[in-house]
Formats: C-alpha cells, sequence, structure tokens
C-alpha cells in the first residue's frame, strides 16, 4: 500500500474519503493519467512475472480434497489433466468431481447406480 501512497504523493493527490477523492481525482483529470499508465503497468507485471517464472512448464500440481472426517489432503495431480479439466469445467464443478469420488473411497456402495 505504501508504493500506491508514494505515487498518489508524487502527483500531490490529497487524501480524502472515497467519494470526494473520486471527485478530486476526476476534477483534475489524474483518472485519465492513471488510465493511460494502467496498460503500461500490466505489461510491466507481466514481463516481471515472465522473469521470474521463466516459461518453464508447471511440473507440480494438485487438487485439495475435504474428507469427511473434516482433514483436507492435497491430491498430487499432473498438471496436464488439471489444465485440461479447467478447460472443460468449472472450479465448482471439478471441486464438486473430487468430492464425488472422496466420497465414494470414504463410503464404499456396491450397488450398481441404477440401484441407488
Amino acid at each position: 500500500m505504501q508504493g500506491f501512497q508514494k505515487f498518489l504523493d508524487s502527483l500531490e493527490v490529497p487524501y480524502q474519503s472515497h467519494t470526494k477523492f473520486q471527485e478530486s481525482i476526476e476534477e483534475e483529470g489524474y483518472s485519465i493519467e492513471i488510465s493511460e499508465n494502467y496498460d503500461k503497468m500490466m505489461e510491466l507485471t507481466e514481463e516481471i512475472i515472465s522473469n521470474e517464472e521463466g516459461d518453464s512448464e508447471i511440473k507440480n500440481a494438485g487438487i485439495t480434497v475435504n474428507l469427511s472426517y473434516g482433514d483436507m489432503v492435497l491430491a498430487d495431480v499432473n498438471p496436464n489433466i488439471i489444465y485440461k479439466l479447467s478447460v472443460a469445467l468449472g472450479v465448482d464443478e471439478i471441486l464438486e468431481l473430487v468430492s464425488a469420488i472422496a466420497d465414494a473411497v470414504e463410503n464404499p456402495d456396491i450397488q450398481p447406480l441404477c440401484k441407488r
């Protein structure tokens, strides 16, 4: 947060309530200046992240599994499978699938699906 406050100080933007602050920024034209620099800042952030991580492939991935007795465990899963799942399903759907599998392991039911 200090970096943002220094940025505002460098522009001599006064500290005020959210509403008054927004009004003063719009009156002074600061929002235009900030908007113009937003894309540049996003490109720099992307470049920094890319340099820090390198363009290497993700080697480890996992899915959190909530067990019926309250524990949470992390299942080690191939990153390619996680990627394929995330392309086809939403997060809630993936979690529902994982919960169904965990439930079936914890509470096995040998009856056919048509009899459940």
